[in-house]
């Protein structure tokens, strides 16, 4: 009954984008490794981009939140190759569009959309799903703000964070009470943001919480394509390799 459940939800959230896989396709009756689908937004509820881990067996779900007027696929794609080797990628579109394209995060509601999103997410990804560690939370720019927001009120649903170029002001009680474990601040050299997310890790640091700075280089504020020469050793600190 689950299976016919996640089939059906799955025919009528599925658009195909670019040849990518229908989400009727991408359901736990047959879920292809490395299958790339959409979920188009619904009443309650954000868009996303889904990318599907590569090896056989479940696996853990890791979320990414886009920068302002940025676009999920986009954002995906810096992720996608490291990502995918362990979880499942899930890129949440944000709501409010841009008029020179893209999108950004409204100030409320983003929580409890991309938690929806999420969840059906998990139904058309079905028994592929690994929830029993929680899930990995990356949030860039903008994304990084309402990341921080999402995990501090997540009661342990992210253990994971990684937070990139934001001036975040982290609440070290509430990321604690919360259930974040790890927690990953970065940012490139150039960016206006490094200094502050390097003091903001030590001091978290200083308290207890198990959190680290990285420096992605000489880079400014944008995501560039020396960034995944940086992702695995941040991927392998976050899941305690």
């Amino acid at each position: 009954m689950e299976r016919l459940r996640a089939r059906r939800f799955a025919v009528k959230a599925g658009v195909c984008v670019g040849g990518w896989l229908l989400a009727s396709q991408a359901t736990a009756a047959g879920l292809p490794a490395g299958a790339r689908f959409e979920l188009p937004p619904s009443e309650h509820s954000v868009g996303a981009v889904i990318l599907t881990a590569r090896g056989p067996g479940v696996h853990p779900i890791t979320v990414v939140l886009h920068g302002m007027c940025g676009d999920a696929a986009r954002a995906c794609s810096y992720f996608a190759e490291q990502v995918t080797q362990s979880a499942h990628l899930i890129c949440p579109r944000a709501s409010a569009r841009c008029a020179g394209g893209g999108a950004s995060w409204p100030e409320q509601g983003v929580a409890d959309a991309v938690e929806s999103v999420v969840q059906r997410a998990q139904v058309a990804l079905g028994e592929a799903v690994d929830d029993s560690h929680g899930r990995t939370l990356i949030g860039y720019s903008m994304g990084a703000f309402r990341a921080l927001g999402i995990a501090q009120s997540a009661n342990g649903r992210y253990p994971r964070v990684m937070l990139i170029g934001a001036k975040v002001a982290l609440d070290q009680p509430k990321l604690e009470q919360n259930g974040v474990h790890r927690l990953l601040l970065c940012a490139g050299s150039w960016d206006m943001m490094h200094d502050h997310m390097k003091r903001e890790t030590a001091r978290v640091q200083r308290a207890g919480l198990s959190a680290r700075f990285l420096d992605l280089g000489p880079v400014g504020h944008g995501l560039t394509a020396s960034f995944v020469t940086y992702l695995p050793q941040a991927l392998a600190w976050l899941s305690g390799s």
